[in-house]
């Protein structure tokens, strides 16, 4: 035991040494690392190389993997066959989805308060019908997740949750924003509440919160939203006594977001200090783990190993994958995702949305009476405010973007979350309302404004899921709040246009299939989005949760049809000048 302890020290002071958390990677011979992993995966039993490793032992480890051995050392090579290995894994395993009990939200009521502000009685009835998905993608992790944690990949956590759905059996951070957004226009604020507890418990235990409720996820996050979160629920419930409970976690987390993915450059003649995704864990994605293989083939083996990083990092920021993390040999955002370079990318919505936790915090410690901390997290947000400016701000094309640290430039293409400063407000409001007329100004420009179902992620048809044709809830949501609540009248009438055009994508959607999906296509009269790893997904946590939201704040001017142009004489007019200039 003590030769043990010492080489944990030791892994652990490495770690450190190397600039990552400190915090022992995921040391799993099953679900993490090791040949039973790598064979079962790239014998691809399974359709998705998530089933896998979201498996139930049905025994110790230690005895699965002794089992695994002896199998292993009677075979010439030491490998198995497929049919070997999916006899294997039926004697060994259980089923995805042992790790929860039934449960049914004890807050929920059939018939919520959004109900009453909607006016169109088509998508009032949608509304109580996406209320009750909540009850379908309810989660209570049974007690045995916390008693053998070594059975499960299941990270365990102690109140009932909502899960995405789909694919995704487990909590995932970001997505969580805008389900508690959801949440508590339902009328659940029992349930929003538990979920955010479970964040902080996350936090007590890991320094941070992890991707999602895997172990194969803890050592890479998501964009943080916890303090957001937090902030939606005090407001939705005036419960201040909860921001004691919380505040010590939120300082947490925003010390490692800084300690932990931050990097100071020069630029303009000027050191900056931003922050990026940087996920320093090696080996292919448990998830994904063929996939990851195959990618990286026919690379040297250094250039698999930091690909293999970088996918992971990718993953860390939610958008996993895009064009957008893409940088050539020439130091370029260009190729595939062979090219992928995430960590070499100050991105603009990460700091837009750390520029809204230092906002937020800086108002919790006011509230709580720590006017010495509250002026830290202002200066700290003053500081970023002023480097978002000089660095990721285009005066000439009124658009922030992201910034390429290999070739010391901005990417200049178009990126839904290009808009994410005017959403947190993470702008110098000495000249208030002029970055939302050049931000208005440029989508006019780009024509992203005519987009039949959406804002697309991207302008670049790559492929992959997190580019065009594919509109995001999230991103929809982000661009629609950050328009709205700016002091322009114009802005406001996009944003009320572009709800109007995502939930009646939504709505018709749901109306074919009775089904909400994690994406959709810009183009044609609504349908699902594509492209990725994986196929699309229904459920959906946040799409629920964004379609909720919208609701809310437009119910009395939504319609089930087609926005009529007369709403919008501007773009009415826009549109038949642009008839009579083609024909």
């Amino acid at each position: 035991m003590a030769l043990k302890s010492w080489c944990l020290l030791l892994a652990t002071v490495l770690s450190c040494e190397n600039g990552s958390t400190g915090l022992p990677p995921c040391d799993s011979r099953i679900y993490c690392t090791g040949q039973l992993l790598e064979q079962v995966q790239m014998a691809k039993l399974f359709k998705d190389d998530k089933h896998f490793v979201d498996m139930k032992l049905k025994m110790s480890p230690d005895v699965v993997w002794e089992a695994f051995q002896n199998l292993t050392s009677s075979s010439f090579d030491g490998k198995l066959t497929k049919q070997q290995l999916t006899t294997f894994v039926r004697e060994y395993f259980e089923e995805p989805g042992q790790e929860f009990e039934k449960w049914t939200p004890d807050d929920w009521s059939d018939q919520p308060q959004i109900l009453e502000r909607i006016s169109d009685p088509a998508l009032r009835r949608w509304a109580k019908e996406l209320h009750a998905l909540w009850k379908s993608l309810g989660r209570k992790i049974k007690l045995d997740v916390q008693l053998h944690p070594e059975l499960y990949s299941q990270i365990y956590v102690p109140n009932p949750l909502i899960v995405p759905g789909g694919r995704f059996r487990e909590y995932y951070y970001w997505d969580s924003y805008w389900i508690v957004k959801g949440l508590l226009i339902s009328g659940m604020n029992k349930t929003a509440k538990g979920m955010i507890e479970n964040f902080l418990h996350l936090i007590d235990r890991f320094g941070f919160i992890p991707n999602g409720g895997r172990v194969y996820y803890q050592r890479r996050s998501q964009p943080p939203f916890l303090a957001l979160m937090i902030e939606s629920y005090i407001l939705a419930t005036n419960d201040t006594a909860f921001l004691k409970e919380s505040i010590g976690p939120l300082d947490k987390e925003y010390e490692y977001w800084m300690t932990n993915r931050s990097v100071s450059f020069t630029f303009g003649g000027k050191t900056h200090s931003l922050n990026r995704y940087n996920v320093e864990a090696a080996g292919p994605r448990p998830e994904s783990y063929s996939k990851d293989v195959e990618l990286g083939q026919d690379l040297t083996e250094a250039a698999r190993s930091q690909l293999w990083v970088e996918l992971k990092t990718g993953a860390e920021s939610g958008w996993d994958f895009s064009s957008r993390w893409f940088i050539d040999s020439n130091g370029e955002n260009n190729g595939t995702l062979k090219d992928t370079k995430t960590m070499h990318i100050i991105p603009v919505d990460l700091n837009s949305i750390l520029c809204k936790n230092e906002q937020i915090l800086e108002q919790f410690h006011q509230q709580l009476g720590n006017s010495a901390k509250a002026q830290f997290y202002k200066e700290a947000r003053d500081r970023r405010i002023n480097a978002v400016r000089e660095v990721l701000w285009d005066k000439q094309q009124g658009i922030w973007f992201d910034f390429n640290l290999i070739n010391n430039k901005s990417n200049d293409a178009f990126y839904a979350s290009n808009m994410a400063p005017l959403w947190s407000e993470c702008f110098d409001e000495q000249e208030p309302g002029q970055p939302t007329e050049m931000v208005i100004q440029y989508l006019e420009d780009h024509h992203l404004l005519c987009y039949r179902n959406g804002i697309p992620t991207s302008l670049e048809q790559s492929g992959e899921q997190w580019d065009y044709p594919n509109a995001w809830p999230p991103l929809q949501q982000i661009i629609i709040e950050g328009l709205a609540k700016s002091n322009s009248e114009m802005g406001k009438r996009i944003a009320l246009e572009q709800a109007q055009n995502w939930i009646r994508a939504n709505w018709v959607l749901y109306s074919k299939h009775q089904a909400m999906f994690e994406k959709y296509d810009v183009n044609g009269d609504s349908e699902p989005g594509g492209g990725g790893e994986y196929d699309v997904q229904v459920g959906f946590g946040w799409t629920n949760g964004v379609a909720l939201q919208l609701l809310d704040e437009y119910g009395n001017q939504l319609k089930s049809g087609a926005m009529k142009l007369t709403v919008f004489p501007v773009y009415a007019i826009l549109q038949i000048s642009l008839l009579f200039f083609w024909f």
